[in-house]
């Protein structure tokens, strides 16, 4: 194999690519040649946005996701102890109002297992709840479902492999202080109800996510003997019916959400005190590296609100900014645009033996790719570095580096359809050689490959 001159490259630069931007696509199109973009965070955003109220000012809610779209339910607002559900679509901006719950309550929990949210627990005027209601949002309708074995409020729930688990919580007439560590799992597709292994920290006021088929308690408090407010988290593996501690948040609260995010969990709001003071506290948890992260924190510091992941967003909705039964409720909505996550699906032109190695005489060879940032599809890229490196030669080493600053704009050789990228690469003009390419974003190398033309 010869080498390719410096001289040579550079003239080949200019002609594959007539503009800035569309040179730095070819170079991201090359990469694909050989593999997939590699998954990684980049710190360009960290962001909220004050989005539309909801129309029913309430704290003391629960929230959960389908199909994109988030539903608000139940909560308490000035002596009134709510069956209201409310719709959000994030891809509009609007709030739809749902078919109510059969059972006003505040201090419930929510889930979705299959397309169907399941209202879990919770209070009303005086009464301790077991009740288990499902909403169905295809028909707008709700059905009463088995209860849970233990009623109790101030609880949290979790969904792994479509079996719903309710953790924690509050029933001064089990424990002697009232606050529970109590963990019952529930089975949809059998309407039943099991008893798991409890949590190591009993607790109410708490949040849960779910990443990779693990459970994760957040926070909480309990008021008696001793008051203590949590920063404790725990995560529980149903596969083995166990409990292990896990890195503390930076911050010790209760009355937080939690949102689920491409393999993160976001710990938004809550209080510190038993008593009025609300925090706007934004941190997130990665559980493959059992570590937290401070992030930007919510505009509104509250209490007693409820989170969902929707569109690539955490949306932090409701809450208080004093304590029960005094609760002023609030409309608020907020998204929280997370760090970004970027990948690429790329459909990879490859030869008869399945290699990335081209011959010269090929001709055009075709590229075709998509990028999502935080798991939704875009059209465009961030601000990226791209660079080309000679791998072997008389001359190895940096060839070019590109940056691209602006949407990506159509040339002769390059089209954009439905999302899809589609790049048309000459491999006579490339000529033959081994190149390696690199895409970085805000400073940090997200991926890189090799390809060669003989």
């Amino acid at each position: 194999m010869r080498s390719i001159s410096l001289s040579k490259v550079l003239a080949l630069l200019a002609s594959m690519f007539s503009t800035k931007h569309t040179r730095c696509l070819g170079f991201l199109i090359l990469l694909g040649l050989c593999v997939a973009l590699a998954s990684s965070q980049a710190f360009a955003q960290d962001t909220w946005t004050t989005k539309a109220p909801m129309p029913t000012p309430r704290s003391h809610l629960a929230a959960g996701v389908v199909n994109g779209v988030l539903y608000a339910v139940g909560g308490y607002s000035n002596g009134t102890w709510l069956a209201t559900v409310e719709a959000y679509d994030p891809t509009t901006d609007t709030w739809t109002t749902k078919a109510p719950m059969p059972t006003p309550r505040s201090h419930l929990a929510a889930g979705v297992v299959n397309g169907v949210l399941y209202a879990v627990g919770g209070y009303s005027n005086g009464t301790l709840l077991a009740t288990v209601e499902a909403y169905d949002p295809t028909t707008n309708t709700w059905t009463t479902k088995a209860p849970m074995p233990t009623q109790r409020f101030s609880l949290a729930v979790g969904v792994v492999n479509g079996i719903l688990y309710a953790v924690g919580g509050y029933n001064i007439n089990i424990t002697a202080n009232g606050w529970l560590p109590t963990v019952e799992a529930y089975d949809p597709t059998t309407d039943t109800w099991t008893s798991e292994a409890p949590m190591p920290t009993a607790r109410g006021a708490l949040a849960a996510g779910v990443v990779n088929g693990l459970l994760y308690a957040v926070g909480g408090i309990v008021d008696s003997p001793v008051q203590t407010i949590f920063a404790t988290v725990e995560a529980y593996d149903p596969t083995s019916n166990t409990w292990t501690t896990k890195a503390p948040m930076p911050t010790a609260r209760w009355a937080l959400a939690v949102g689920a995010l491409n393999g993160l969990l976001y710990a938004d709001g809550g209080a510190n005190c038993n008593g009025n003071c609300p925090v706007n506290n934004n941190e997130a948890y990665d559980a493959t590296t059992d570590t937290w992260a401070v992030l930007a924190p919510m505009p509104t510091a509250r209490g007693w609100l409820a989170a969902g992941a929707a569109n690539g967003d955490v949306y932090a909705v409701g809450g208080s900014t004093c304590n029960f039964p005094n609760t002023c409720p609030l409309v608020t909505n907020e998204a929280y645009l997370p760090q970004a996550i970027y990948t690429a699906q790329i459909q990879q032109p490859i030869n008869s033996d399945g290699s990335s190695v081209f011959n010269s005489r090929r001709g055009t060879i075709p590229v075709k790719f998509t990028l999502a940032v935080n798991a939704v599809s875009t059209c465009n890229l961030p601000p990226a570095t791209i660079a080309l490196y000679l791998t072997s030669g008389s001359s190895p080493g940096l060839i070019n580096e590109s940056s691209y600053i602006a949407p990506a704009d159509t040339g002769s050789n390059f089209r954009i359809s439905d999302c899809q990228y589609v790049y048309n690469l000459d491999a006579k003009a490339l000529g033959v050689g081994i190149y390696e390419v690199t895409i970085s974003i805000n400073s940090q190398q997200i991926g890189s490959a090799t390809f060669g033309i003989n």
